[in-house]
């Protein structure tokens, strides 16, 4: 309940820097939309949960499988192809935007599969990093 509270607050806070187009604000409202699902693992931690409640670990995953689906949907203005891909994984065609996120968090029913995908981005190398910051900095080489 906490959790949902917090995310719809994030959420609307998110659609409002959209809709006036507040790039670095919406940007930085969708990490901490992003967070809150780190922080609800961290604290349900369903690795340890599942020795002892194998029904509330199921559960616990099955939720951050539903935001992992939400956060590809809030994510797919900034990164649409990792989105796509995301959905593709949760064999998902359902792109609807959380307008009512108890709906949105239970889209995933029990028992569904899902592909583990492989890294959806690739590690940036020290040197990639060192030729985009002389590239981009504006320094002549």
């Amino acid at each position: 309940v906490e959790l949902v509270s917090a995310l719809e607050k994030k959420i609307s806070s998110y659609e409002i820097h959209m809709d006036r187009i507040e790039i670095r604000k919406s940007a930085s409202e969708l990490r901490s939309i992003w967070a809150l699902g780190n922080e609800y693992l961290q604290v349900v931690q369903p690795w340890v949960t599942i020795k002892e409640n194998p029904t509330n670990a199921a559960m616990q995953i099955r939720l951050a499988l539903n935001l992992i689906r939400v956060y590809a949907i809030l994510s797919a203005p900034f990164i649409p192809e990792t989105a796509k891909n995301i959905l593709k994984n949760l064999k998902t065609d359902n792109f609807a935007w959380p307008n009512d996120l108890e709906i949105a968090l239970n889209t995933l029913k029990p028992g569904e599969h899902f592909d583990v995908p492989k890294n959806l981005f690739d590690k940036i190398s020290d040197e990639q990093c060192a030729a985009w910051d002389l590239k981009f900095s504006g320094k002549v080489p």
